[in-house]
């Protein structure tokens, strides 16, 4: 079946650029209608997700001359991309913010450790949140355009790079978690405390949403 470029246009609910000030006006106004771009060769379509306001996807349908539709891609919306570099460069300015003039092995190896941790932490933590958010989109996208889902390779959440990851991660985020409650909250550090159980507990939350999600899905089919 050859989806045309009119069976494209019936996805947008609300016809805007896609400009920073508009999708900032989006994720400000939390509005959660598919929003889009129409060009001679390629529509972009973007929304919100119920539980994700700033890490959503654009998706890009490229055209052929007769305007059926041949590729989907998709990329981070800039604001979301903005958020992810400037939260990134805190994180690391956090850990990096020390006198390192009389730098000693022995008293920054921790820091630095915690640092690097949270924020492998931190770069997980949003591929998964984008993940997730995508996989939802697309597959919405999909059941609308009368795609046949069977035609795509679903993705596997149990490859050896996936096992060797949650093997690496889980640990760390039990070592975090005690480091909070055994040094953290009794020495009344409160910022650390809360960005370091933040940044555990969405990394937790989103890995374990999508693999309940994905054998929900499985147990239906």
């Amino acid at each position: 079946m050859n989806i045309t470029k009119e069976d494209i246009e019936k996805l947008i609910e609300v016809k805007k650029d896609d400009t920073l000030i508009n999708h900032f006006l989006t994720i400000v106004k939390r509005d959660f209608r598919a929003t889009g771009q129409i060009e001679r060769n390629k529509i972009k379509i973007w929304s919100q997700g119920p539980w994700n306001s700033t890490f959503y996807p654009i998706f890009e349908f490229k055209l052929n001359s007769q305007n059926h539709l041949i590729d989907i891609t998709d990329k981070l919306n800039p604001i979301g991309k903005i958020f992810y570099s400037g939260f990134l460069l805190g994180l690391i300015s956090f850990f990096l913010t020390r006198n390192w003039s009389d730098f000693n092995l022995q008293e920054y190896l921790m820091p630095l450790v915690i640092g690097l941790i949270f924020i492998t932490i931190f770069l997980l933590i949003i591929n998964n949140i984008y993940r997730f958010e995508k996989k939802q989109q697309l597959k919405e996208i999909f059941e609308i355009l009368d795609i046949e889902l069977d035609a795509t390779e679903p993705e596997r959440e149990w490859t050896l790079t996936k096992i060797i990851t949650r093997v690496f991660m889980y640990p760390i985020c039990i070592f975090l978690i005690i480091v909070n409650i055994f040094i953290l909250i009794p020495q009344g550090e409160i910022i650390p405390m809360i960005g370091s159980l933040g940044i555990v507990g969405t990394y937790l939350y989103t890995d374990l949403k999508i693999l309940l999600k994905k054998k929900t899905t499985e147990n239906t089919i």
